[in-house]
C-alpha cells in the first residue's frame, strides 16, 4: 500500500540496542554518512520513547530471523519509506527491503515465506504493519526497472513476486535516506538515480494512477482512498517538479503554493486525514470530496506530465 516524532531514544528493554546504533547508517543527499548514533536521534523525532523501542524489537526480530533464514546470502536488511524519510509516525506502515547477494533458491524462498507467516502473530502493532521487497544486490542497479521481487504487502501473512519496490522513487530513498538494520550503508549499495529517470517515472505513474482511480469509483469513494489519491498525485507533482522525494503530506503542503487557490480545502482535507487512516478503510468518504478529487486527479496528472518535460525547480 505505502507507494507514508521518538522523543526518546531507540530503546530496547530500556537500554539502547548497541547493534543498530553501530551499524545503522544514511547517507544523506550531499553523500555524507550520518551515524547510527544520528539516526537515533532521527527516530527520535518521530515517535515516542515506548513506541520507538516496540518498533526495534520488531526490527530485531526480523533481522534476526531473516538472518537464520539467509545466512551468507544475506547482504543487509533496510529501512525506507516514511521512517527513512523522517515522516514516519504512529499511524505509518514499515517499510523495508532485504538485499540477498544472489536471487533466493527454493529453499531460502520457503524460509523466508515462513517467516512472514509468523511476524504478523507478535503482539507489537509493528508487526502488522510491516511491507517490504527481497532484492538481489545486482537488480538495485538494473535499468529499466521492474524485475519482480518476492514481497510482503501491508499486514499480509502470504508473500507474492511483486515490481512494486522495483521503482526509481524506491532507489533515490535507498540511496539517500535508507536506513541500515544491517549490513552496509544503504548508500554504497547502488549508484545515484539521474533525475530525468526520476521525474519520467512520476509522469507515468500519474497517468497510471489516473486511469486506474478514475476507472474505480469504490476507490474514490473510500474513506482511505480519496484522501490518500490527493496526497499521492501531490507527491508526484513535488518529483515531478523538484526531482527528488519526500513524505506524503509535506509534499500536499508544498502544493499548496504551487496549485491554483480553488484545490487548496481539498488538498487541507486530506491532510487533516492523517491519523489514523486504517480506521478509514471501512468508512465512506465524504461525497462532497469524491466529486472533488477526480477532476483533481485529472489535473494533477497533466500538470505532472507537464512538470517532466521543463527543468526541475528548485526545491520550495
Amino acid at each position: 500500500m505505502s507507494l507514508d516524532h521518538p522523543r526518546g531514544a531507540f530503546l530496547r528493554g530500556g537500554q539502547a540496542d548497541t547493534r543498530l546504533q553501530v551499524v545503522t547508517a544514511v547517507w544523506s543527499p550531499a553523500g555524507v554518512m550520518q551515524t547510527g548514533g544520528e539516526w537515533t536521534e532521527h527516530l527520535a523525532m518521530q515517535l515516542d520513547a515506548a513506541e520507538a523501542g516496540r518498533l526495534c524489537d520488531v526490527l530485531t526480530a526480523l533481522d534476526d530471523q531473516v538472518r537464520d533464514a539467509l545466512g551468507p546470502n544475506l547482504v543487509g536488511v533496510y529501512l525506507k519509506g516514511s521512517f527513512a524519510l523522517g515522516w514516519g509516525d504512529e499511524h505509518a506502515d514499515v517499510d523495508f527491503l532485504v538485499v540477498v547477494r544472489t536471487p533466493l533458491g527454493p529453499g531460502e524462498e520457503a524460509r523466508i515465506r515462513a517467516v512472514h507467516r509468523a511476524l504478523p502473530g507478535r503482539e507489537e502493532h509493528w508487526a502488522h504493519v510491516l511491507e517490504g521487497s527481497y532484492a538481489p544486490l545486482a537488480q538495485l542497479g538494473e535499468r529499466p526497472a521492474g524485475s519482480p521481487w518476492l514481497y510482503v504487502d501491508n499486514g499480509q501473512r502470504e508473500m507474492e513476486y511483486s515490481t512494486h519496490d522495483n521503482t526509481e522513487v524506491f532507489r533515490w530513498v535507498l540511496k539517500h535516506h535508507g536506513m541500515a538494520v544491517s549490513g552496509p550503508p544503504a548508500g554504497s549499495l547502488l549508484a545515484d538515480v539521474p533525475l530525468q529517470l526520476l521525474r519520467e517515472e512520476a509522469g507515468r505513474l500519474a497517468l497510471h494512477r489516473r486511469d486506474s482511480a478514475l476507472g474505480d469509483r469504490e476507490y474514490l469513494e473510500n474513506g482511505w482512498g480519496q484522501p490518500h489519491e490527493v496526497l499521492t498525485s501531490c507527491r508526484m507533482l513535488y518529483t515531478a517538479m523538484t526531482g527528488t522525494v519526500t513524505g506524503k503530506v509535506p509534499a500536499a503542503r508544498w502544493c499548496l503554493g504551487v496549485v491554483p487557490s480553488t484545490w487548496h480545502p481539498l488538498i487541507e482535507s486530506a491532510i487533516a486525514s492523517r491519523p489514523d487512516p486504517w480506521k478509514r478503510v471501512h468508512q465512506r468518504a465524504v461525497p462532497e470530496l469524491t466529486a472533488q478529487t477526480a477532476p483533481f486527479i485529472d489535473f494533477m496528472a497533466t500538470q505532472v506530465v507537464g512538470a517532466v518535460g521543463r527543468p526541475a525547480a528548485a526545491h520550495l
